[in-house]
């Protein structure tokens, strides 16, 4: 009898094994959101998903160049293959990590950004796997999401990330239109003498541009309350300089030995932050708002020199492939202090390992260069349609009061590289398309028109930065406080009294409201408001019910919209195909799918039958290598583990559980 039990228990033990061997060697085959296989492949081996919607190209480190020429570099998915690199992006936003790829580093672990006791960490670690984990309405796109554990036990709702890069371009340029008020030598930092008697006031439109113009006051460039910080509205935040304007990492104020003024950094994502010593709470930018959520979401480290290098030192970053001023204050934990070395002149791996699971270099420069590309390009919330109610309820809007801090337009101004004065030198739209979407009331549906903000010189595609008029985001980005209802008591017992004026645009798809998710319908939301905003809310509770109705239906037409599902002009004819045809099949409906304007088109299987016999039309793609350029120098991947033959010391042996095996 034992010696049956004890066979059993080996039969079980060999059994288990074998499972656990060959669940291994699938994981790492494939994962859940990678499926690239059509009807012909064995599912086994490359995961099949007819509808075409799945992760297809694998998880490879993308390979950081500034030179376009590099084939599969970052550059050249940029300029040379612009649509290729925006589903590079997309796919690193989207696609589920796994174990191989160094996530769910320090699982549990508190941490974070420091709250106000300079002890407590915001939030804790490695949650979650995708960034379409939170970020998933709609589903595919950087959308609105749950609400998370984070600051306080209240928590925060998941934003969208929809028109991000245009928020960021608002932010970029409020920062040069503040110094040129306040930096009069033009050195590119504000002394303390340069600040007397200086108010930062910016207008949102250029004069003469069409639109509802105010001038916004975000306070005084001085300290007159004596707190050691300028009295700037907190979407300014200083980076403390010496006589030189070079930074000092851990001052604390302007009273901190040695600070002879500031520099500043725009912060016009996230919902609201107190001052803290040393680092912005706040990302700046979207590629550093990308790297820390990697990092604290997902336990991925990025080492990203773009954001650890300050040439100057004077908190001022490297500009990005994507044309962005970086700033070493969002410098993530893998500082590249040890690297492998290349054999061809390209950077090598970093060895570092921050949060010592094992894993390096889990997200690369290249990979933030797409991500940074993506959100870049994202396009903008829509206005649904348009009914009587709708423009009633947008006057009402105005007329109570609410657009006086959600100020529906922003101007930027085109790019002027040529300026003398560096405060001059705007970006201007720094995208390569734009997507305008309106709602079709013959066909009863959102409709878009793909238009390009780029041209072609050569083989690149460079964008026009043009000046650019931004309609419907509905927000000063100031900091308000809105009453005592949206008071965050934070871990440490620190209260946050002020919140960014939330952009409203695609306000009417994103529900639960407020920075705490706390309100289900949007007449709750604007109920709880109070302090600064107490008179707007007693003029829309003094409205009668049929307008309250309406107004809500105005910020009910603010929407969101899954873009690769839109119906879209996208080859330019004035309309929208029925049956459209790329590389010589038919897929449909024309819609906005960045696979059919790829330098090498996605082919889809086409019509088939199914496992159960029926006849379908499989949109699998039968040219995933070549449409996602695969067997392009930097981004051939010989042995699969993830890293590119350029950059693998050993491309033939799969390994790099160290960087060096």
């Amino acid at each position: 009898m034992s010696k049956r039990l004890c066979l059993m228990f080996v039969g079980f033990v060999v059994g288990v094994a074998g499972t656990l061997y060959l669940g291994q060697t699938m994981w790492v085959q494939a994962q859940l959101s990678e499926r690239p296989g059509n009807s012909l492949d064995n599912p086994i081996d490359t995961p099949r998903d007819l509808s075409g919607l799945s992760v297809k190209n694998p998880r490879i480190r993308v390979v950081h160049t500034t030179d376009p020429p590099r084939e599969g570099g970052s550059m050249y998915l940029q300029q040379v293959d612009p649509w290729l690199g925006y589903q590079w992006g997309r796919s690193l936003t989207q696609r589920n990590f796994r174990e191989r790829d160094g996530v769910y580093g320090d699982a549990g672990k508190i941490d974070g950004i420091l709250l106000a006791d300079g002890v407590t960490k915001m939030m804790d670690r490695s949650h979650v796997n995708s960034c379409g984990a939170c970020h998933n309405v709609p589903y595919r796109d950087a959308g609105a999401g749950m609400t998370i554990a984070k600051n306080g036990g209240s928590g925060r709702n998941t934003p969208h990330l929809f028109g991000g890069g245009l928020l960021e371009m608002i932010g970029l340029q409020m920062r040069l239109q503040a110094l040129a008020i306040a930096d009069t030598n033009r050195d590119g930092w504000i002394s303390i003498e340069e600040a007397r008697g200086k108010r930062l006031v910016i207008p949102n439109l250029a004069m003469g541009d069409r639109g509802e113009r105010v001038e916004i006051d975000y306070g005084s460039f001085e300290d007159k309350d004596g707190d050691g910080y300028p009295d700037l509205n907190p979407v300014f935040f200083p980076v403390f300089v010496d006589k030189d304007g070079k930074r000092i990492a851990f001052a604390r104020s302007l009273k901190f030995p040695g600070v002879a003024g500031y520099t500043l950094e725009v912060q016009v994502f996230g919902f609201a932050h107190l001052y803290l010593p040393f680092r912005p709470p706040v990302s700046t930018t979207i590629r550093a708002f990308t790297a820390t959520p990697f990092d604290i979401h997902s336990g991925l480290q990025a080492c990203d020199p773009t954001t650890l290098t300050s040439p100057k030192e004077n908190g001022l970053a490297l500009v990005s492939n994507a044309g962005a001023q970086q700033f070493v204050t969002a410098a993530g934990k893998d500082r590249g202090g040890v690297k492998h070395k290349s054999k061809n002149g390209v950077p090598g791996i970093s060895l570092d390992d921050p949060d010592r699971d094992g894993y390096c270099e889990e997200i690369s420069e290249g990979d933030l260069d797409m991500a940074e590309w993506y959100l870049l390009n994202h396009p903008a919330p829509a206005r649904g349609r348009i009914t009587f109610d709708v423009v009633t309820g947008e006057k009402l809007f105005h007329k109570v009061g609410c657009a006086s801090c959600h100020v529906p337009d922003w101007h930027l101004n085109a790019h002027n590289p040529d300026a003398r004065d560096y405060t001059e030198r705007f970006d201007g739209d720094r995208r390569f398309f734009e997507l305008d979407v309106a709602f079709n009331d013959r066909n009863h549906r959102m409709e878009g028109r793909l238009r390009s903000l780029a041209e072609k010189k050569g083989k690149l595609w460079l964008p026009k930065r043009g000046a650019h008029t931004i309609r419907g985001v509905y927000s000063d980005f100031k900091y308000h406080d809105v009453g005592e209802a949206f008071y965050q008591m934070q871990f440490d017992g620190s209260i946050v009294r002020q919140w960014r004026t939330t952009p409203l645009w695609g306000v009417g798809t994103t529900a639960p409201y407020g920075h705490d998710g706390a309100d289900l319908d949007l007449d709750s939301t604007i109920r709880r408001h109070g302090g600064e905003a107490l008179a707007a809310r007693k003029a829309y509770t003094a409205l009668s019910d049929n307008e309250q109705r309406q107004l809500i239906c105005f910020l009910n037409s603010l929407v969101l919209y899954q873009t690769d599902q839109l119906p879209c002009d996208i080859n330019g004819d004035g309309k929208i195909d029925k049956n459209f045809r790329v590389q010589g099949m038919n897929t449909g409906l024309e819609r906005f799918n960045p696979e059919w304007l790829f330098r090498v088109p996605g082919k889809i299987e086409g019509p088939i039958h199914n496992v159960r016999g029926d006849s379908i039309v499989s949109h699998a793609l039968t040219n995933v290598r070549r449409a996602y350029g695969l067997d392009l120098e930097y981004l051939r991947d010989s042995d699969g583990d993830g890293f590119p033959d350029v950059i693998d010391p050993d491309p033939h042996r799969p390994g790099f559980r160290n960087g060096v095996k």
